[in-house]
């Protein structure tokens, strides 16, 4: 139990889960000072905050890592009171066409909300035996995405991560660790929907140390990126270059002690009109690891605004690295998951969305009794089809949740489904073109073949 609890709290495998195998160690293990910290973030993770505090203190005698033990009762203290004032959000899977078992974190949206990148470490390297990273991407449909694809321009046998688009939407920075470069910053065009060639960034940009997250601004003269090898105030910090006549990069500035800490500040992102940075961080008042934080910006002279915590659940007790705008995309742990981290859209609730979600539950009818569809059929064959009769999108079930989640426009559609062990469903859905609830929830009673 043991084992299984500290690997838990240090991966993305429902770290929440790791507080019932803890307990069951804590006899043996409770005076160890590395038990007692993944203790108290398993409570954290449970937002169990009074006893995650007790058990901090208990730690406390144990240990004389300071900064750490403080750090950790800063996560307390912060989650403690975001969790009390939570945002009206809901979280929709994307499903099977972008998530797999594993990790995939870090979605950025092109400008034009056509193209989603992502990073994954689904690849598993046998001469090595390690999972290595790559970049995906898949194109929107109506606020659907067909089936990813691996991004080949970037993408080679060593390690590639989503660091950011360009405002203007016409180059992707990704971040490079293998042969020749260890954790460093590069670039592909984006043209005529393909991606083309990548360069490495200047010198003065990459270091021999760990350089991530990158974005330029709409006209390209300013590039915002974190870097933890040029002289900041510790960890990864958070810069800005200009480009110069030449087209190199500037000398880097740092963003300064209003946004940078002791620990580290990455993924920088503005806004689409260029007002807000958003970034994330494991200091300021993050609710656990790295959240996500925003700021006002004032590009003309870059003058920073007080950072703010954009809230729970949109930041959780796990890391929280992007959000990406307009339509909002994050990576997030939820009970869901295909795995581990996966990637969601974010609907506000309070707020009209560009589509209109309808969770579609499909259950079988037992007696007078309707029960979960679950994992009695994995591979279902879900359609919908426009008034016309052509097809207007496909679409996944997730049997964690026997849901299947359906963006549509305005309109009337028909939503089939199709399967091995079910006769075949059909139901319609009328789509209003006025306000209403973002999210649907919509039952289809299926059939079970005899």
């Amino acid at each position: 139990c043991y084992g299984i609890g500290i690997c838990k709290v240090r991966t993305n495998s429902m770290p929440a889960d790791a507080l019932k195998y803890l307990l069951k160690a804590e006899v043996k293990y409770g005076q160890e000072e590395d038990f007692l910290l993944a203790l108290t973030r398993a409570y954290l993770y449970n937002h169990d905050f009074e006893n995650a505090r007790a058990t901090l203190s208990k730690a406390r005698t144990k240990s004389k890592n300071v900064i750490e033990l403080d750090a950790v009762g800063a996560y307390i203290d912060n989650a403690e009171r975001l969790v009390k004032s939570p945002l009206n959000v809901t979280f929709v899977n994307l499903g099977k066409n972008i998530n797999s078992d594993m990790d995939d974190i870090t979605p950025m949206l092109s400008a034009d909300n056509s193209i989603l990148v992502y990073s994954t470490n689904r690849k598993f390297d046998t001469e090595i035996s390690e999972y290595s990273w790559d970049v995906l991407s898949a194109n929107s449909e109506s606020g659907d995405f067909k089936k990813n694809k691996a991004v080949t321009a970037v993408n080679s046998i060593e390690n590639e991560m989503v660091a950011g688009w360009s405002n203007s939407g016409d180059e992707l920075f990704f971040m490079f660790d293998g042969y020749g470069a260890e954790h460093d910053l590069m670039s592909t065009s984006f043209e005529k929907g393909a991606f083309k060639g990548k360069n490495m960034l200047s010198q003065t940009v990459n270091t021999k140390l760990f350089e991530q997250g990158a974005y330029a601004t709409q006209n390209g003269d300013t590039l915002f990126f974190s870097s933890e090898g040029l002289e900041g105030f510790g960890g990864l910090d958070l810069y800005y270059s200009v480009k110069l006549p030449n087209g190199d990069w500037s000398t880097p500035e740092n963003l300064g002690d209003s946004i940078n800490t002791l620990y580290d500040e990455t993924y920088p992102t503005l806004s689409a009109d260029g007002r807000k940075l958003y970034f994330c961080s494991n200091g300021l008042n993050s609710m656990g690891g790295y959240d996500i934080f925003v700021c006002d910006i004032d590009t003309d002279g870059l003058k920073l605004g007080k950072p703010q915590n954009i809230g729970y659940p949109l930041n959780d007790c796990y890391d929280n690295l992007t959000i990406s705008y307009t339509v909002a995309y994050v990576s997030a742990i939820k009970p869901d998951s295909y795995g581990y981290s996966d990637v969601y859209r974010v609907v506000f609730n309070d707020k009209d969305p560009m589509v209109r979600m309808y969770l579609v539950k499909l259950v079988t009818q037992q007696g007078e009794q309707t029960a979960d569809f679950g994992e009695t059929e994995k591979n279902l064959k879900v359609t919908v089809f426009t008034k016309n009769k052509t097809v207007y999108g496909t679409y996944n079930y997730n049997p964690t949740s026997s849901q299947v989640p359906v963006a549509l426009l305005p309109g009337t559609y028909t939503l089939e489904i199709e399967g091995e062990t079910i006769e075949p469903f059909s139901m319609k859905i009328n789509v209003p073109n006025a306000p209403g609830k973002p999210i649907e929830n919509v039952k289809a009673v299926l059939k079970v073949k005899k």
